[in-house]
């Protein structure tokens, strides 16, 4: 394949990947408090349960998350000032999505760059094999198979 073609796949690419982080980055906001406040507690965990969100739990420390959570929203704090007043109290543990901001963001972005790789060296091996198979056998290639034939 040609090196400028190469190169145009991988715009594509970079492109499609870029565009996939950036949509799953960009978040709409929240319609009303309420909706922020669920939003803020689904996506903290309980300190004390096995992989439980605050919503799901029973505990009485999660109890303690919803209510302080909503008092939060209600003062006017941004979701940042929550996830991080939440860590300061319960560790950062708390917080079940990774920042996406530093060398965390890498939790976003890596995978879905690996699924447009793995999608494009796909493509780029299914029609390389698509290739190879309208070509006509030689005269050396049909002598050689006509006579491991005659050795059977």
């Amino acid at each position: 394949m040609k090196a400028r073609h190469w190169v145009s796949w991988f715009c594509v690419v970079f492109v499609s990947s870029l565009a996939l982080v950036v949509a799953a980055i960009a978040d709409d906001p929240p319609a009303t408090e309420a909706e922020r406040a669920y939003e803020i507690k689904e996506t903290m965990l309980c300190p004390v349960c096995d992989g439980q969100n605050v919503l799901e739990s029973n505990a009485p420390v999660a109890s303690a998350i919803r209510a302080q959570v909503d008092q939060l929203v209600s003062e006017g704090r941004s979701d940042e000032e929550i996830r991080a007043w939440m860590a300061r109290q319960y560790g950062k543990d708390v917080n079940a999505n990774p920042p996406r901001t530093g060398i965390a963001s890498l939790v976003w972005a890596v995978p879905v760059f690996l699924a447009v790789l793995s999608a494009a060296l796909m493509v780029s091996a299914f029609r390389k094999w698509r290739v190879g198979r309208g070509t006509e056998p030689s005269d050396d290639d049909l002598e050689i198979v006509s006579s491991l034939r005659e050795r059977t």
